[in-house]
């Protein structure tokens, strides 16, 4: 009996595996992705909530554009720059540990491992917990039965709860790349953190 059940337990582990390589292929095969999420920050220190609409854009195989009203973020490999319109300044700096937005859906297994999974309705929800040199260190992602992805949530370095829900959604790639770090603005600063 006990064999039985140790068996089961196996079972279902790995068709919870098997559900989130099905999300992470859906993006993988794609020629891009483009999404519109509605990003909800939420800080115990302030005990308020920031709320963003945010496009993010992603070329395969390593680059990506991440705009709001207040900040750009461009990724390409390890270099990100950070326009922050507040700041009136750009940042050059390298990766800190922090999983790109695309790795953990694309390569989810490599940074994280699948530590629980269940079901409400018709969605899954996956609990991914770092291996150790990535951040964020637990990650849940739920995605519908067609294997989208409408929800993330986890702590940024802050201690921040961010959730984002994916609104709107498009397999291919964008149109164009804006390297907006090329011609920096005169008003604003550039500070190259990579040196």
């Amino acid at each position: 009996m006990i064999g039985f059940l140790v068996a089961l337990i196996l079972l279902n582990s790995s068709s919870d595996i098997e559900l989130l390589n099905e999300v992470s292929d859906r993006y993988s095969s794609a020629d891009g992705i483009q999404w519109d999420i509605e990003s909800v920050i939420y800080s115990d220190i302030f005990e308020e909530y920031d709320t963003t609409l945010i496009k993010f854009e992603y070329y395969p195989p390593d680059t990506f554009l991440i705009t709001s009203n207040m900040e750009k973020i461009a990724g390409i490999d390890d270099t990100i720059w950070v326009l922050s319109q507040r700041h009136k300044q750009i940042q050059k700096k390298l990766t800190d540990g922090s999983v790109m937005p695309y790795n953990f859906i694309l390569s989810w297994s490599d940074n994280y491992n699948l530590e629980n999974y269940h079901r409400i309705g018709y969605n899954s929800i996956f609990e991914l917990k770092s291996k150790g040199v990535v951040l964020p260190e637990n990650l849940f992602l739920m995605a519908d039965e067609e294997r989208r992805i409408i929800k993330v949530r986890y702590l940024d370095s802050k201690g921040d709860d961010v959730t984002m829900t994916f609104k709107k959604e498009k397999l291919k790639r964008p149109s164009k790349f804006d390297n907006f770090y090329i011609k920096i603005p005169d008003d604003f600063e550039f500070l190259d953190l990579t040196e």
